[in-house]
């Protein structure tokens, strides 16, 4: 565990805020793993890491707000005291693998996402990157500017789930959409993460339908 005070908050969608927190002593952490958060109050919270690999003494979260009362974000004010314990998760980015990669994020998922995306875009590498993002609202989406300007090698798709109506259908369109891209995945690896079902779900069809290994699927939540 390591002692850190919150250094900034800002707002990055309607209910996204970036926290950047300045710890006491450098974390060693891989892409794609989280933290957990404990405040002062006893009140803790498990977030992924928005940074990039080697970040030093600062580490960036993005917290969701949950509009209630209690929520996490409204107890959290600039210039807290907090303690982080970590890094945690086995879905961290494998770098030296040399296989290209597919990065599938829903929600707020996407923080972890980026310390993939911008770790591997850091490096001299012609690695391909492809992302996948799906969201309720357009309005979900940010840092359009960040994914935008990534390097050549990486492919980055937005995908609204509400086009089609419930959940397994909901998927059915950002399927259609990565098998068109991907047609085989068995020399890929692929990361996931949102919503367990959602996860899931993704991984029984890639593995069945585009050869995916299942010992190449990375997800914290399966």
């Amino acid at each position: 565990m390591v002692t850190a005070t919150v250094s900034s908050m800002r707002a990055l969608n309607s209910y996204i805020y970036r926290v950047v927190i300045r710890l006491e002593s450098e974390l060693n952490y891989q892409p794609g793993q989280y933290v957990q958060v404990i405040l002062n109050c006893g009140r803790s919270g498990y977030f992924s890491i928005a940074s990039p690999e080697n970040s030093g003494e600062v580490i960036e979260l993005h917290i969701a707000d949950t509009r209630k009362h209690d929520s996490f974000l409204k107890k959290l004010k600039v210039g807290d005291d907090v303690v982080v314990a970590g890094p945690m998760g086995n879905a961290w980015l494998r770098s030296d693998s040399g296989r290209p990669v597919i990065v599938l994020a829903f929600g707020s998922g996407y923080s972890y996402a980026r310390s993939i995306l911008l770790t591997e875009a850091n490096k001299d590498s012609e690695r391909k990157i492809s992302f996948y993002w799906g969201v309720q609202n357009e309005n979900d989406f940010y840092e359009r500017d960040i994914l935008e300007s990534l390097p050549t090698r990486f492919t980055v798709n937005f995908h609204l789930l509400n086009q089609a109506p419930g959940f397994p259908d909901i998927m059915s369109a950002l399927l259609v959409k990565l098998s068109n891209a991907h047609a085989c995945l068995v020399d890929y690896d692929v990361y996931l993460v949102g919503k367990r079902d959602y996860c899931l779900f993704v991984r029984g069809e890639i593995c069945e339908k585009l050869s995916a290994l299942p010992e190449r699927v990375y997800g914290d939540s399966f």
